[in-house]
């Protein structure tokens, strides 16, 4: 994929996205033990948006990552040429509602996400959607920075913008950690919501 056809994030665009990955992020953390995630599904969901939004950055770690939690590399092959062959049947539902968060810039279709509910449950689905939206953060970041290093070696991608390039990784490093801070009164709530489900 060249780096006019990868995704360009908009700096307005990533503000909701950090938003949203903070709050994933503790649910992530709360019920790290009771979501049914295990660490293969978990990469496989990142090197599938990671394939759909096209950053290198995150491909390169997200391989890495891969490879450590026991993926082959044909596997990562495939998940990063957008095949979903050797996904697991029980994983394949997870693996195409990230990829089609994703391809929607992520946008949640009700009723696939109904699906997923009723596939696996409620704190899985959640955790599914919760995994594809911390990756999108990382991507945004990831791709901004790959703009900004053609930039700055005079290599400027048509349809970048350097503001976005600039800000797009500044704001995610002041706010994310911020918003952790601001979220944690409401892990009771998210405690009581999903404990029993």
């Amino acid at each position: 994929m060249s780096f006019e056809d990868k995704r360009k994030f908009g700096f307005f665009e990533h503000l909701p996205i950090i938003v949203r990955a903070a709050r994933s992020f503790l649910y992530l953390r709360l019920f790290k033990k009771k979501n049914g995630m295990n660490f293969k599904f978990k990469e496989r969901i990142m090197l599938a948006v990671t394939e759909v939004n096209g950053c290198t950055i995150c491909s390169f770690v997200h391989t890495k990552l891969a490879l450590k939690a026991g993926l082959t590399q044909d596997d990562i092959q495939e998940l990063l040429a957008g095949e979903l062959v050797g996904v697991p049947k029980e994983e394949a539902l997870g693996v195409l509602f990230a990829k089609d968060y994703a391809f929607n810039k992520e946008t949640i279709d009700p009723a696939f996400y109904q699906k997923l509910v009723d596939t696996y449950n409620i704190r899985k689905a959640r955790a599914v959607l919760g995994v594809s939206e911390m990756i999108t953060m990382t991507n945004s970041m990831g791709l901004a920075l790959g703009y900004l290093k053609r930039s700055l070696s005079f290599k400027h991608v048509k349809g970048s913008n350097i503001l976005n390039e600039i800000f797009i990784p500044l704001s995610t490093m002041v706010l994310f950690p911020l918003l952790l801070v601001l979220f944690l009164p409401y892990i009771p709530f998210y405690s009581a919501r999903f404990k029993n489900k």
